[in-house]
């Protein structure tokens, strides 16, 4: 204890001692009056004061007595509490907690208590949120079927055990939700399987997984294992069904295609034969066993049938003539069943070969496709009506000649990939028409070539033809290329009236003009014929029908116009040239005279 503290307990002892002397003083003052009122003597009152003695010491004793047994209690208390207080800090894993001497045995047991307190309640929430997190543990390990977070039983657990065991079960709530969709998934797609397939689960596993609630199916590692086995056999038996029904359906129609069974009985058998479930299976097997009785009844009918198809597997195959010609029983006429039997075997053999090379015939034949397409743009391009197609129908056509054009090389360069890994993982060369792949692609495009020069040649050679007979016959009128405006409306009124038509059409009867040019025959000689079409000076206009007549637009009205005074302008001109070759002559009326001395195209207006 401090000075100040000492102090202050003096101070408190000397108050209570002068206290406790006052009382007693007053208390003996009136004891001792009461006595002399009685009329005691000393002997009396002595005996009587040493009574009255006693029995305050008695009671100052019974006093310190309480007071020694509750200090002792006091030291029990704290001694206890911190026995328990150091076990807590062992259970809770927290460093121990020490008091200080300095402080007094009630401080002491205060802070004691009230540690041990808080102590107490950090190890009942410890334990109560364990408690939480152990069962929510054992509920998904069970449903997992995995261990569940380990502690020691009676054990605390530690702040950092809490977190541990607080995150495993939040790993195994994410795996069991993550497991619960695969599960509802994937027991969706067999049970559709199941339906699909028209069979019942054969195991108890699948029969427990199809008919159980899903709550009730345990999520472990080897439930879902055989679960996913049991998806994949089933994908597995569905693909070869499908396969199945397909090679049943292919051999049905053929044998249909060779009994020449009618359109009706063949609707007839197909109705209700959907899917490739077991019945559909079995109907297909016991229809195909009928048509098969039937095979050898029909025996040349078959024959000719596997030839056919024979045909058209070689085609797709693209068989050469010498890989066809191996087949020497195809050109046999004596209907055997042996010879059946090649045929059945050839076809089979070659339905084996498409099979094993099936991903590249069909890109061959997409290839063939946009090959074809290309040849037929290509000759339409040279067609001269696709002019007057309008609606911006030749722009979408070079889009897509365009769009052809780049697939092609694309699709090659895939073919050529594929055909590398087959001749690689087969063993074995891949020819086409009896042709590797390059030989066979480089052909094609020859073939395209040469085929598009000789039509070049084709079309040089006619236009050449064209222009030859037009210089010695005339020109004709020629098909524009470019898409025709629209006519122009026939108008009643003449471009000439009657009297100068008829003067015009006179000049060419005037029986005096050519007598009168110098040398005439001379210069009639050297008349040069143009081997372009000249329109004529005037050709009357037939007028139309009051009932048919159109109402003409501006536009036509100012296009007339325009053209009846390029014809002036061109009358004027030839006018002029013929006043100068006749040198002065007052009245000429002969254009059979002018004699051009270079032949100059007229212009087009």
């Amino acid at each position: 204890m401090n000075n100040q503290d000492l102090s202050m307990a003096n101070t408190c002892k000397e108050q209570t001692r002068l206290g406790f002397t006052r009382d007693t003083d007053n208390f003996l003052n009136t004891l001792f009056q009461i006595w002399d009122k009685l009329g005691m003597d000393d002997a009396q009152k002595k005996t009587r004061g040493e009574a009255a003695r006693s029995h305050v010491k008695a009671l100052m004793q019974n006093m310190i007595s309480e007071e020694e047994n509750l200090m002792s209690r006091l030291a029990k208390t704290i001694t206890e509490f911190t026995e328990k207080l150091d076990q807590l800090c062992e259970e809770l894993s927290l460093p121990h907690i020490r008091v200080s001497a300095d402080l007094t045995m009630i401080q002491r047991e205060k802070l004691l208590r009230t540690k041990v307190d808080l102590m107490s309640k950090e190890k009942n929430d410890r334990l109560a949120k364990y408690k939480e997190l152990h069962a929510k543990d054992q509920e998904l390990c069970d449903c997992l079927n995995v261990t569940p977070y380990y502690l020691p039983s009676g054990a605390v657990p530690s702040l950092e055990q809490l977190k541990e065991c607080e995150k495993h079960v939040n790993q195994l709530q994410v795996e069991k939700d993550k497991r619960f969709s695969e599960f509802t998934a994937t027991k969706r797609k067999i049970v559709d399987l199941y339906n699909l397939l028209e069979m019942d689960p054969e195991s108890s596993f699948g029969h427990d997984l199809v008919c159980e609630d899903d709550t009730a199916f345990q999520l472990s590692t080897k439930n879902m294992d055989q679960m996913k086995d049991l998806l994949e056999s089933l994908t597995m038996l569905n693909d070869e069904m499908i396969t199945e029904v397909e090679d049943l359906w292919e051999r049905l129609k053929a044998l249909w295609n060779r009994l020449e069974i009618s359109d009706i009985d063949r609707e007839a058998f197909e109705t209700n034969k959907k899917g490739h479930g077991k019945a559909v299976i079995e109907a297909l097997k016991s229809e195909i066993v009928e048509c098969e009785k039937l095979k050898f009844e029909n025996m040349r009918k078959f024959i000719d049938g596997i030839r056919n198809e024979l045909k058209s597997w070689w085609s797709k195959c693209y068989f050469s003539k010498e890989q066809r010609d191996q087949f020497k029983g195809f050109y046999e006429d004596e209907c055997t069943e042996e010879l059946l039997s090649k045929h059945e075997e050839e076809l089979e053999k070659i339905r084996k070969y498409y099979s094993s090379a099936k991903d590249l015939f069909e890109r061959l034949s997409h290839r063939d496709e946009l090959f074809q397409k290309m040849i037929v743009m290509e000759e339409e391009a040279h067609n001269v009506n696709r002019y007057k197609n309008r609606g911006g129908k030749l722009l979408q056509e070079e889009k897509t000649r365009k769009k052809v054009l780049k697939e092609i090389p694309k699709v090659e360069e895939e073919i050529a990939e594929v055909v590398l890994k087959w001749e690689s993982s087969t063993g074995k060369e891949f020819r086409l028409n009896g042709l590797r792949y390059p030989q066979f692609i480089e052909n094609e495009w020859n073939n395209f070539h040469e085929h598009k020069e000789q039509q070049k040649q084709s079309r040089l050679q006619a236009r050449a033809k064209q222009t030859h007979d037009e210089m010695l016959y005339g020109s004709k009128a020629s098909i524009s290329m470019t898409p025709s405006k629209r006519k122009l409306q026939p108008v009643n009124t003449p471009i000439r009236t009657p009297l100068k038509t008829r003067k015009m059409n006179d000049m060419t009867r005037t029986p005096n003009t050519t007598s009168k040019l110098p040398n005439s025959s001379r210069f009639h000689s050297t008349l040069l014929s143009s081997p372009f079409g000249r329109k004529p000076l005037y050709t009357p206009k037939t007028p139309c029908n009051t009932s048919s007549r159109k109402r003409r637009s501006i536009r036509l009205i100012e296009r007339a116009a325009t053209e009846r005074r390029a014809a002036t302008c061109r009358r004027k001109s030839r006018d002029a040239t013929f006043s100068h070759t006749t040198n002065g002559l007052s009245k000429p009326n002969c254009r059979s005279s002018v004699v051009p001395t270079a032949f100059t195209p007229l212009q087009k207006h």
